[in-house]
């Protein structure tokens, strides 16, 4: 990470969903902080980017349900798919989807499946959650970081280009993986967008709370929110090492509240 990441001011805002920029059940505060953030990106002109590992359908719906302001750009499915605003609304980037394709160098999702298919404690999930370059499994908590581990030995073995990541659902209480093409996860797919788009990695601010928002906490000027999964904080500022002093928040605000929080000290709202 070079210095112009602490010199450059950021007006670029890429959140995570879920545990972050979602206002938490019945929390006023929460409310109050999702307006603000919304006047704040109206009036300041604010580049607003969603990073979630929600389908797209799913998010249009969390866009309406919680009254969430509206991207310019949705990276969802664990950055496996990019989409941008337009007149009609939205429309999925073209070039990202080629580009992954070559990445997997076109290997059908349905072989990977097959050769996952023996390991103990996998369970499909739902086909809404599949991607074109997103397969998703539930398991119990307990097993998520030997399967993590199981997973990704296996695909090394066979020489496929695709990678496991894991996270818990702290709403559901159990674990979630996700076979990505390899290298590929939320914080790859912004800096893709930043070669494509009118901004600079320098530019962005990143606000998630859980492990597979690791990557892009590293990799930007980032804040973590209150409610964030145990122990990720010290793996960022582990990652970060010199430069966490000025490159990562942890706010005291859960979700919403530590979003607004963590963007006021880094002056991108006031």
């Amino acid at each position: 990470m070079t210095s112009t990441i602490e010199t450059t001011s950021p007006f670029v805002l890429v959140t995570d969903l879920d545990g972050t920029l979602i206002p938490l059940k019945d929390s006023a505060e929460n409310t109050e902080a999702l307006n603000i953030l919304a006047d704040n990106i109206s009036d300041k002109n604010i580049k607003f980017v969603y990073a979630t590992g929600r389908h797209y359908a799913s998010v249009l719906e969390a866009m309406q349900q919680y009254e969430l302001p509206k991207p310019d750009w949705i990276i969802c499915d664990v950055g496996t798919s990019i989409y941008i605003k337009d007149d009609s609304g939205y429309t999925p980037l073209k070039h990202y989807q080629e580009y992954l394709s070559t990445r997997t160098q076109k290997l059908p999702r349905e072989r990977i499946e097959e050769l996952l298919s023996h390991i103990a404690g996998l369970n499909a999930q739902d086909s809404e959650h599949q991607g074109l370059f997103k397969i998703s499994y539930y398991c119990r908590i307990t097993l998520l970081e030997q399967l993590i581990h199981q997973v990704n030995g296996k695909l090394k073995q066979l020489n496929l280009p695709y990678h496991c990541m894991g996270s818990i659902d702290p709403f559901e209480n159990r674990g979630l993986l996700d076979i990505l093409p390899t290298s590929v996860d939320k914080s790859h797919a912004i800096d893709w967008l930043t070669t494509h788009a009118n901004f600079s990695s320098e530019e962005v601010v990143y606000a998630g709370d859980s492990g597979n928002d690791y990557a892009a906490l590293c990799a930007f000027k980032s804040i973590l929110v209150g409610n964030a999964s145990d122990g990720l904080a010290e793996q960022v500022i582990k990652s970060k090492a010199h430069s966490a002093a000025k490159t990562f928040y942890h706010a005291k605000g859960f979700a919403t509240s530590g979003v607004v929080e963590g963007c006021k000290h880094y002056g991108l709202i006031r």
